[in-house]
C-alpha cells in the first residue's frame, strides 16, 4: 500500500521509525527521485497550517501543535548536524487508506545510515562504540547542542533514535539530531519549564519521579501539585545518558529485569544514586545496587579518553538541583577535549596500541613522558619511532609542538596505521606482565520462558564473540607489526655495529702511527748499534705488532730524521723532573737524542691500555656481525629479510590460522542468534517450539564456552609466549648494545693484579 502527497510518494511497509506523536516513512520526490524522510503527523484543521481541512475529528489526538513547533525549529536551524527541513505537504486523502482525520507530512533530509539507536544495535558495538566512532558522535552531537543553545532552544528529548546517521558517497559520517517536537525555545528570564516529556530510560530522576506514579497514592506528582517546575539543565542528563550508552553499549542505570519491566527499582536507583557515581546495577533479582564512578573494563575507549569522560560524566549525571552542570560549563569542556590531539601509538614493549590525547601546543616529549610512563622505565630508556614501517625519527634537542608534528605526517594516525615506538630495553628482570585478552561477563537471562529475554541474552552471546574476536584480530596486527619491526631493528643494531666499528678505526689509525713511531726508534737503534737504547731498558710491544719494520729509514751522515719533538731539544727537562708519571729519573749525562727516545717511548707506552682494548673490542664486534649478519659489512643484502628475527617464529603463523577459525564458531552464533530472533516475532509458542527454544539455548551455551575455551586456552597462549619470545630477542640485542656501547668497554691494564676499568672510546684522546 503507497501513500502520498502532491510532490512524494512512499510505500507505508518503508517504516523508518515510529513515536507516540508521528510514523516515519522512507519517501521518494516523484520528479526528481530523491529519497527523503516523511514525518506523518495526525493533525487538525488549524490556521497555522497552509493545508488544513475544514474537517475537524474529535476522536483523533490532536498533534498539531508538536508538528508547528518542529516546523519552526527546523526552518530556523541552519547547520550540518540537524536534520534539514525540505517541506510541509497533507497527505493525499484516497479510499485506500483508512485513516481518520486530517495528516500532514513533515519532510526532512533522509539519513541513509539509520539511527544511532540502530548503530548501537549492532553486535559488534554490544560493548560500545571504537574510540573514532565514539568521538566522532560526541563531536556532532556537542556541535548541534551548542548551536541550538546559542539559538535559545533545548531539545528534551536527547536519545540514541532520535540521533541519525548520514553517509556520504565518499563514506563520511555525520551524526544529524532529529525529532525537535517537543524541543522548545528559551524566552528570555526563563530558566525552567513544566511539561514532562522525554524518553523514561533518558529523563533526569527529577522527571522521572514527577512521571512514575506514587506507590501509596498511585498518582503522579503533577496531580498533586500545582506546578513542578524543571531546569533547562536536566536536559544535559539526556546527554550523558547516551555518551555513557555509546561508551559501553548499554544504559548507566538499570534494574535486573530492564527499566520498563521494574519501574520501581529504576526509581529506587535513580533517588539512591550517590553524587559522583555514573552507573548504578542491580545484577541479580532483588540484589545490592553496584554503584561505579568509573566506565566498565569492557569500555573499548582508550585510558586518556576514559579518564576524561568519567569526569565529564560525573557532572552529567548529576541529580541533585544545586550540584547540576550548566550550559556554559558543558560547553568549555567539550571545547577542550574536542581541542585535543589524537595520536595512536603501538608501544612495542607491552604489545599495546593507544591513544593519546594531547594539548595541540604541548612539545612532542610529551608523547615520550607518556610512554615511559605506561613502560614504568626508571633509566629514561631511549625510543625510536617507526611509521608505515619507516624510520620516523622524533626531534629530541629541538622538540615541536604535537600541532606541527601532527600537519607534518603524511597521514594521520588511526588505528591501522599508528606510530610504532620500540625500544632496545626489554622488560625488567622479574616483571610478569604480558598481554591481556578480556573476556567480560555475559548477563544471566532475565527469564528462561521469555522469548524476549531469550532473544536479548543471545544477542549479548553474539556481541561477547565479536568483542574477543577484535582483541584477537588487533593482537594480530600487533604481532605482524613485530614482525616488520624486528627486520627493521636488526638493520638498526647492525648500524649502531658498524657506526661503532668505525669509530674504532678512526681511533685505530692514530694508534698505528704511533706504531709506525716506534718503529722508527727500533731503525734508529739498529743503525746505532744500541748505543741509543733507553737506559731504563723499556720497549713498547703493541699486541705483538713489533715486527720488521714497515718503512725503510733513510738517514744522512748519521743524523736522525725530525720526528716532529723538536721542542724537547730546545727545551731538555731538568734533572729533577720527570716527563710523565711512569719515567724514571735520568743521567744529567745522557745526549739529548736519548731523552728524545726516552721520552717517546713513555709517551708510547701510556696509549698502550687504551690500544689493546680498542683492538680487543674490534674483535668482539667483528665476530658479533659474523654470527648476526654471516659476516657481511655492508648494505648490499639488506633488502633481503634477517635471518635472526622473528620472522622464523611458526607461533606467529599459528596465531594468524587460529583467527580465521572465528569465522566458522560466528557464523554458527549467527544462526542459533538469527532463530531467536524469529522467535521472538511469534504472537504464540507451542510445545514443539519450547522443547525447541531449550535445545538451541543449550546450543548457545556451549558455543560460548568453546569459543571462550578457543581464545584463552589455545590463542591466548600462543600470543602470550609470542610476547616472551619478542621481548627475548629484544633482551639479546639489549645485551649487545650494553657491551658494546661507548660508554660500556671494559678492559684490564696490562699491569698483573691491575683492576677493571671503564673507558669511553669517544674520550680517548687522539695522541697526535
Amino acid at each position: 500500500m503507497c501513500e502520498e502527497t502532491q510532490n512524494y510518494l512512499w510505500a507505508t511497509q518503508d517504516i523508518l521509525g515510529h513515536g507516540a506523536t508521528s510514523q516515519v516513512y522512507k519517501a521518494y520526490n516523484k520528479s526528481t527521485g530523491e529519497l527523503v524522510a516523511a514525518k506523518v503527523y495526525q493533525v487538525s484543521s488549524n490556521l497555522r497550517s497552509p493545508y488544513g481541512g475544514h474537517q475537524n475529528y474529535a476522536r483523533e489526538k490532536d498533534f498539531r501543535p508538536i508538528l508547528d513547533r518542529e516546523m519552526d525549529i527546523l526552518k530556523a536551524a541552519d547547520h550540518e548536524n540537524i536534520v534539514r527541513y525540505i517541506a510541509l505537504e497533507p497527505v493525499v486523502q484516497s479510499d485506500a487508506t483508512h485513516s481518520l482525520g486530517n495528516r500532514e507530512a513533515l519532510l526532512i533530509e533522509y539519513c541513509n545510515g539509520g539511527s544511532l539507536h540502530n548503530v548501537l544495535e549492532l553486535p559488534e558495538n554490544r560493548y560500545g562504540l571504537m574510540e573514532d566512532d565514539f568521538m566522532l558522535v560526541f563531536k556532532h552531537l556537542t556541535n548541534a547542542l551548542k548551536y541550538l543553545h546559542d539559538k535559545n532552544t533545548i531539545h528534551r528529548d536527547i536519545k540514541p533514535d532520535n540521533i541519525m546517521l548520514s553517509v556520504n558517497i565518499n563514506g563520511e559520517r555525520t551524526y544529524k539530531l532529529a525529532d525537535l517536537g517537543v524541543a522548545r525555545l528559551i524566552n528570555e528570564g526563563e530558566n525552567a519549564f513544566t511539561s514532562l516529556v522525554g524518553t523514561e530510560e533518558y529523563i533526569h530522576p527529577d522527571l522521572y519521579r514527577a512521571a512514575v506514579r506514587d506507590n501509596k497514592t498511585n498518582v503522579l506528582r503533577t496531580a498533586l501539585q500545582t506546578r513542578v517546575d524543571f531546569p533547562f539543565e536536566v536536559d544535559l542528563w539526556s546527554l550523558g545518558v547516551t555518551l555513557y550508552q555509546c561508551a559501553t553499549g548499554e544504559l548507566p542505570f538499570q534494574p535486573f529485569a530492564g527499566t520498563r519491566k521494574d519501574r520501581t527499582v529504576m526509581k529506587r536507583i535513580l533517588d539512591s544514586k550517590p553524587s559522583g557515581c555514573i552507573s548504578g546495577m542491580e545484577t541479580t533479582p532483588g540484589g545490592e545496587i553496584q554503584w561505579s564512578k568509573t566506565l566498565p573494563d569492557s569500555c573499548r575507549l582508550s585510558s586518556s579518553l576514559k579518564y576524561r569522560l568519567e569526569l565529564l560524566l560525573q557532572r552529567l549525571l548529576e541529580s541533585e538541583r544545586n550540584k547540576l552542570m550548566t550550559f556554559r560549563e558543558f560547553f568549555i569542556e567539550t571545547d577542550r577535549i574536542l581541542n585535543l590531539m589524537p595520536i595512536y601509538y603501538l608501544n612495542l614493549k607491552l604489545f599495546k596500541l593507544s591513544c593519546g590525547y594531547f594539548e595541540p601546543t604541548q612539545s612532542i616529549t610529551k608523547l615520550y613522558d607518556e610512554l615511559h610512563q605506561l613502560n614504568g622505565d626508571e633509566n629514561n630508556e631511549e625510543y625510536y619511532c617507526l611509521f608505515q614501517n619507516v624510520p620516523y625519527p622524533i626531534p629530541k634537542n629541538k622538540p615541536m609542538s604535537i600541532k606541527i608534528f601532527c600537519e607534518q605526517l603524511p597521514i594521520p594516525t588511526s588505528r591501522e596505521t599508528p606510530l610504532v615506538f620500540y625500544t632496545f630495553s626489554a622488560l625488567k628482570h622479574g616483571d610478569t606482565y604480558s598481554p591481556k585478552v578480556h573476556i567480560p561477563d555475559v548477563k544471566a537471562i532475565r527469564q528462561y520462558n521469555d522469548v524476549a529475554a531469550a532473544c536479548e541474552w543471545s544477542k549479548d552471546i553474539v556481541g561477547l564473540f565479536f568483542y574477543v574476536k577484535t582483541q584477537l584480530i588487533e593482537y594480530q596486527h600487533i604481532l605482524q607489526t613485530a614482525q616488520c619491526s624486528t627486520t627493521i631493528m636488526q638493520q638498526h643494531l647492525k648500524s649502531k655495529l658498524l657506526e661503532f666499528l668505525c669509530t674504532i678505526h678512526s681511533k685505530l689509525i692514530v694508534f698505528r702511527a704511533i706504531e709506525e713511531l716506534k718503529n722508527i726508534l727500533d731503525q734508529i737503534d739498529n743503525s746505532t748499534n744500541g748505543q741509543l737504547t733507553p737506559t731504563n731498558g723499556n720497549s713498547v710491544s703493541f699486541n705483538g705488532l713489533t715486527g720488521p719494520p714497515q718503512r725503510a729509514l733513510s738517514t744522512n751522515s748519521g743524523e736522525a730524521p725530525s720526528i716532529g719533538f723538536s721542542h724537547l731539544l730546545n727545551n731538555p727537562p731538568s734533572n729533577d723532573g720527570s716527563l710523565s708519571p711512569g719515567s724514571t729519573r735520568r743521567q744529567s749525562t745522557s745526549s739529548p737524542m736519548l731523552l728524545i727516545q726516552q721520552s717517546i717511548r713513555i709517551y708510547l707506552r701510556a696509549y698502550l691500555q687504551p690500544y689493546e682494548q680498542l683492538k680487543k673490542c674490534q674483535k668482539d664486534i667483528l665476530e658479533m656481525i659474523e654470527k648476526e649478519f654471516g659476516g657481511q659489512l655492508g648494505m648490499v643484502e639488506d633488502q633481503k629479510p634477517f635471518v635472526n628475527t622473528l620472522w622464523s617464529s611458526h607461533r606467529t603463523k599459528t596465531y594468524s590460522s587460529w583467527i580465521h577459525r572465528t569465522d566458522k564458531l560466528l557464523k554458527d552464533l549467527n544462526d542459533l542468534h538469527e532463530s531467536f530472533r524469529k522467535d521472538r516475532l511469534l504472537s504464540t509458542y507451542n510445545r514443539l517450539q519450547s522443547d525447541s527454544h531449550f535445545r538451541r539455548r543449550k546450543n548457545l551455551e556451549q558455543l560460548q564456552d568453546k569459543f571462550v575455551h578457543f581464545a584463552t586456552d589455545e590463542c591466548y597462549p600462543n600470543l602470550v609466549q609470542i610476547f616472551h619470545d619478542y621481548n627475548e630477542w629484544i633482551k639479546q640485542r639489549s645485551n649487545m648494545i650494553h657491551d658494546f656501547e661507548p660508554k660500556r668497554v671494559t678492559a684490564a691494564k696490562d699491569r698483573p693484579g691491575a683492576e677493571k676499568v671503564i673507558c669511553d672510546v669517544s674520550e680517548i684522546p687522539n695522541p697526535n
